[in-house]
């Protein structure tokens, strides 16, 4: 009798066993329209589909759209975050539930929109599975974007990664890849508890210092256990790996013929069988992992990018301002020699060189202001050190067709900085003292110039008139041993709290008047955070709760261009402008050319490390950085904003021994790798004002014309 009770209750288990499985099976397999009619959508009001015609508030575009099999559209937005789409694009819904949002000037309910999505991907065999990324973060959906988790980051992963690619796993729920802009891609087998690095092995993404290619796509293979296929940034390829990620193989892509950047890769199922799919950002490829022929698609995602992007409303301000700002070519001078017979050579030297603009210092490095400022807080605070007088200089300068850029250095200021007992600087959390970035310097042996520092720097740079060679002026070589070095330790860095709006507001009431008083455009320098020293001791006292650094400098120029009419340009570090970024000091090139009229990347080769291009001789490197560098930076500014880089007119370190003939290519070498490239001008940077690397006029280089002072 027992023993019939338990063969019943085994026959009883073993068919709700099989039930179960047969459940999940089809669960596994079930239509994606059947899948969407169970899951409840988020309500949200209907928003047109790029109706150039809505007001500000809800007007839209779309960057990416992802089309899947049956027909949804998944597209992200700057003004709008994750949208979906249920009737071919005609109209999207907003579903953003559970995703971060920016703290952005004006800080109104319609300002704090959804950070900006980098990518999104879907899992090819459940299409209601969807991934996005932040620039700092992955969030995972598993009903069609109706609610979002994120997925937790961690090392080998740095802090300062900017994410660009996503792909799902067919195969596991919890597998998942990321890639991003300069440190190679990662593969999390536990949705994020633990993360690899996958990428290791591909050698030929590192470019040199720490710095990889950047992964544009990500696709797992759906039938092929391990195999990985990616995408690099800028064109430079599609591979895919070997099962045992050991070796990668370049797959001949045909839009590397026609120099289209693929931003997305795809597992499409086709019946019985699969392809890749492959957007770049001007048509759509599919690659049949049968057959492995490429041939071109139409899709209706890439008709409706093209109306997003012919629905885009131009800004006739902004055409105009770039107009004024275009095909500049000029120097930089300092506010020390921006007067009398100083000034007057420069204005000659422009002229004869066939440039037609300068850069000069307004608000220096150290928080001098250094025209004949009206303002009163800057004489409150003991900020005005007057070197000129600003409508002298604009009258020599507009007299002889130059345009002047205002130089404000915004947030590094020793001024501002010990103004009421350090209010406004950047807080040391460990001493509850003012941060600050103390470095060791050798005192100089013997008494400087009357020039101060600056006078040294011009010795330094300009050796003995070009005689290099380790001798002094007499041809003899100096035998007496150098006395034993003296060191202090000093101040290099006085930083103010980038988060502090009085420090905005500062900065661009000095903005104002500028503008008010003729200058032709304002240029923001020292725009971002601190990037040497202890970072880990920094408090910043006035950061709202959930504001990036992204952030501060987008509501920074926020204000800006509410009240700057004419030019804006900013600086930005040289990697900051060949590589997405952003995480590290906030200088994310793709948000500031929103605001900004013109980008202006510091390539400066001796800035970049060594081991950046190492094989590359050294004055074609220096050509090199300047022609992929530009061409990087114009790429990802797009029409916004043109590229006007500082070229390298200094020499220092090993370089000084060079004589006139190599410096002068070195040089030249810079120019012409900026004029290969889409750039519109460039500035010679040479701090001391020292231009003795333009050995030969720089007129044939860049064919400017002379300018009509009566056209700005």
């Amino acid at each position: 009798m027992r023993k019939g009770f338990l063969f019943l209750g085994s026959f009883l288990m073993l068919l709700l066993f099989a039930g179960g499985m047969l459940f999940l099976l089809g669960a596994q397999e079930r239509d994606p329209d059947e899948m969407l009619a169970q899951t409840e959508i988020e309500p949200a009001e209907t928003l047109p589909a790029f109706n150039p015609g809505v007001s500000t508030t809800r007007a839209f575009t779309i960057e990416q759209i992802l089309e899947t099999p049956s027909g949804i559209l998944y597209g992200i937005s700057k003004q709008r975050g994750f949208l979906v789409s249920f009737d071919e694009g005609h109209s999207w819904l907003e579903h953003n539930n559970g995703l971060p949002r920016r703290v952005v000037y004006p800080f109104s309910e319609a300002s704090q929109r959804v950070r900006h999505l980098t990518a999104v991907n879907i899992d090819p065999l459940h299409e209601g599975r969807v991934a996005v990324t932040t620039a700092d973060a992955l969030y995972l959906s598993e009903d069609y974007g109706n609610s979002w988790q994120q997925v937790a980051i961690d090392k080998p992963l740095r802090s300062t990664s900017y994410l660009t690619a996503v792909a799902l796993s067919p195969r596991d729920p919890n597998t998942l890849l990321v890639g991003t802009s300069f440190n190679g891609f990662f593969e999390t087998t536990d949705r994020g508890a633990s993360w690899q690095d996958p990428s290791l092995s591909a050698r030929f993404l590192y470019r040199g210092a720490g710095f990889y290619e950047e992964v544009s796509g990500l696709s797992y293979h759906p039938t092929e256990e391990g195999v990985i296929f990616f995408s690099c940034g800028f064109g430079h390829g599609l591979y895919e790996g070997s099962p045992d990620r050991k070796r990668w193989t370049r797959l001949d892509f045909p839009g590397d013929r026609s120099a289209e950047v693929i931003y997305r890769l795809e597992a499409i199922p086709t019946g019985a069988t699969w392809q890749l799919g492959v957007q770049t950002h001007t048509t759509r490829w599919q690659y049949p992992l049968s057959s492995k022929n490429w041939y071109r698609i139409d899709s209706r995602a890439n008709s409706l990018l093209a109306a997003s992007a012919a629905a885009r409303e131009e800004d006739p301000f902004r055409r105009e301002r770039i107009r004024k700002a275009s095909e500049r070519f000029g120097i930089y001078v300092s506010s020390f020699r921006a007067h009398s017979a100083d000034l007057d050579n420069h204005l000659k030297f422009i002229k004869d060189n066939g440039m037609n603009s300068l850069v000069v210092d307004c608000k220096d490095d150290m928080g001098w202001i250094a025209y004949d400022t009206r303002l009163e807080f800057p004489r409150q605070i003991g900020g005005v050190n007057k070197r000129f007088v600003l409508e002298e200089l604009l009258d020599k300068a507009h007299r002889q067709g130059i345009y002047v850029v205002a130089r404000v250095v915004v947030f590094k200021d020793r001024q501002l900085y010990n103004y009421n007992n350090f209010e406004y600087a950047a807080w040391n959390a460990v001493t509850d003292q003012p941060w600050r970035y103390i470095v060791k310097v050798e005192v100089p042996p013997e008494p400087r110039s009357e020039n101060g520092a600056e006078g040294e720097q011009e010795r330094a740079e300009a050796g003995s008139n070009g005689n290099d060679n380790g001798t002094d002026a007499d041809g003899e070589s100096a035998e007496q041993a150098p006395p034993e070095p003296v060191y202090k330790y000093v101040q290099n860095e006085y930083w103010v709290d980038p988060y502090n709006p009085e420090v905005w507001s500062y900065n661009l009431a000095i903005a104002e008047e500028l503008q008010s008083r003729g200058v032709d455009e304002i240029q923001f320098d020292y725009i971002r955070f601190p990037s040497d020293g202890n970072l880990s001791q920094i408090r910043y006292r006035y950061r709202p709760e959930g504001m990036s650094r992204i952030d501060a400098l987008e509501s920074f120029l926020t204000q800006a261009r509410e009240l700057i009419h004419i030019p804006i340009s900013t600086d930005l570090y040289g990697f900051n402008s060949w590589h997405r970024m952003g995480n590290w000091i906030g200088q994310s090139i793709e948000v500031l050319a929103d605001y900004v009229d013109v980008i202006c990347p510091m390539f400066y080769p001796s800035h970049f490390p060594r081991d950046f291009m190492k094989d590359e001789p050294y004055l074609e490197r220096g050509r090199k950085i300047y022609q992929e560098g530009t061409s990087r930076a114009a790429f990802m500014v797009g029409s916004r904003s043109i590229v006007r880089p500082y070229v390298q007119a200094f020499l220092i370190g090993e370089e000084l021994a060079m004589g006139p003939a190599e410096y002068s290519l070195y040089l030249t070498e810079q120019i012409e790798g900026t004029l290969a490239a889409p750039s519109s001008g460039f500035t010679l940077w040479n701090a001391s004002n020292r231009y003795y690397m333009v050995i030969e006029p720089l007129t044939p280089y860049l064919g400017v014309r002379d300018s009509d002072p009566q056209s700005r």
